[in-house]
């Protein structure tokens, strides 16, 4: 990405009231003023005022924001014209053809961690927030762009590269008398780094599980009501219910939240032996769905009395985290499940009997790695968690280096760690890991 562009992009989508177009660079007022005409021009004008003008005929809205006190830290302006593809696409290509350059994805937050106001991290986090699905996800996402996230990876980086200035020292000046610390205390402040860098890897699930949503699966014997527990959970009519066996043939997917927990939901074809080649292949994905998902409802018709042999199907399937899911009590008042070794409910999808058991079931299983406690201020994605990894690896190493006194081969294994630690929050950086984090934003981001 060339940051001496001036660059341009929707920062809205179309099909709004209005959409707003972003304009980032060095030229951003003059090109814009080549564009819009208002009763004065934009360069030189008074920063965060709107101004009214026209872009061709259509009435234009306009503020200007000067470096560095912008989202990108260069000029900006934003125009704000009529919502709707047509008045976008006019105003786009008007400042294409006075200087601009479209924008790639992902480039006005690059810019913004280029010119120092935001880091990784945080630049991660604004991502976050656009596909945020669920309050939790949001609100984390919030915490980590206001840095909570990244004063806890700084922190582990200056808190190793102390380490690593005092075994440095070391070779440095070997024959002075300084008051170096005790190698033992130097390898177990080393082993607390690790351990908070354990403690900090260890919100790796909960951060993806917020991120990209938990799959799970809605499985069972034919006619069970699996369709009609999809439709329940979802709070409208997503699949085909009917009262014939076999109606559902492929699998049908929906998102949801359960329990502020982005949920990617699959009712599947009922479990049974068939001889119609197409209800077999229906079979044949719903094994597939139930072996790939993290969580499994269990439907079991409870006026059926084949509970046992329809759990151990779901068993041999693959299930796992397994919730058994007691359907159509209110053909049975009273029912009470039969003992079993996983978790249970006992609900109906026609009336909404039991359903709030049911997501409570779900939230246990979902947070049993982590307590019922609150959610934490920040949660690591795959990238930081990788680097982490490699991090907690290289510190053990200097911890055992340290233990023997070998302070230059610790240096190193420290150096190592920062340097890891560093690409966290992109302290260090290089093309590849750049491309890699912004590639993934939107156009406009």
């Amino acid at each position: 990405m060339n940051t001496s562009d001036t660059i341009t992009a929707p920062a809205s989508g179309t099909g709004g009231a209005i959409t707003v177009i972003r304009i980032s660079g060095p030229r951003a007022a003059g090109i814009a003023d080549a564009v819009w005409k208002g009763k004065r021009p934009l360069a030189g004008a008074e920063p965060r005022k709107m101004f009214l003008g026209k872009v061709g005929a259509d009435p234009t809205l306009a503020v200007c924001m000067k470096a560095p006190a912008s989202y990108t830290g260069d000029d900006v302006v934003e125009l704000q014209c009529h919502g709707g593809a047509v008045a976008a696409d006019n105003v786009l290509r008007r400042l294409l053809a006075a200087g601009c350059r479209m924008a790639e994805p992902g480039e006005f937050t690059f810019r913004a961690f280029i010119n120092g106001k935001l880091d990784l991290a945080q630049a991660e986090a604004v991502s976050d927030i656009v596909s945020s699905g669920s309050a939790a996800a949001f609100d984390l996402a919030q915490r980590q762009l206001a840095g909570a996230l990244s004063a806890r990876l700084n922190g582990l980086c200056d808190r190793v590269d102390a380490l690593r200035s005092e075994c440095e020292a070391r070779l440095d000046f070997p024959d002075e008398e300084l008051d170096f610390s005790p190698d033992v205390r130097l390898a177990a402040a080393c082993a607390a780094v690790a351990d908070d860098a354990k403690a900090l890897l260890a919100t790796r699930e909960i951060g993806r599980q917020l991120r990209e949503g938990v799959e799970a699966v809605i499985a069972g014997r034919p006619n069970a009501g699996k369709s009609s527990l999809l439709n329940r959970l979802l709070g409208y009519d997503r699949a085909i219910v009917s009262a014939l066996p076999g109606t559902t043939r492929d699998t049908v997917e929906a998102r949801t939240v359960l329990a502020d927990i982005p949920v990617i939901l699959t009712d599947t074809a009922g479990l049974r032996e068939s001889a119609d080649p197409v209800e077999k292949l229906g079979v044949e994905r719903s094994r597939r769905s139930i072996a790939a998902s993290q969580v499994t409802f269990g439907v079991i018709d409870a006026t059926s009395g084949s509970g046992a042999e329809a759990l151990d199907e779901l068993r041999r399937s693959g299930a796992k985290n397994l919730i058994a899911v007691w359907n159509k009590a209110d053909l049975v008042p009273g029912f009470v499940p039969p003992p079993a070794d996983l978790p249970q409910v006992t609900v109906s999808a026609a009336t909404g009997e039991g359903m709030e058991s049911l997501i409570e079931a779900f939230a246990r299983i979902i947070h049993a790695g982590r307590g019922t406690g609150p959610l934490p201020d920040a949660a690591v994605n795959a990238r930081m968690a990788g680097l982490l990894e490699q991090a907690i690896a290289a510190l053990k190493d200097a911890e055992n280096r340290l233990a023997a006194g070998e302070h230059e081969l610790a240096a190193a294994d420290l150096a190592e760690a920062s340097r890891r630690f560093g690409e966290t929050v992109g302290r260090t950086t290089s093309p590849d890991l750049l491309d890699a984090v912004f590639h993934k934003f939107c156009i406009g981001k």
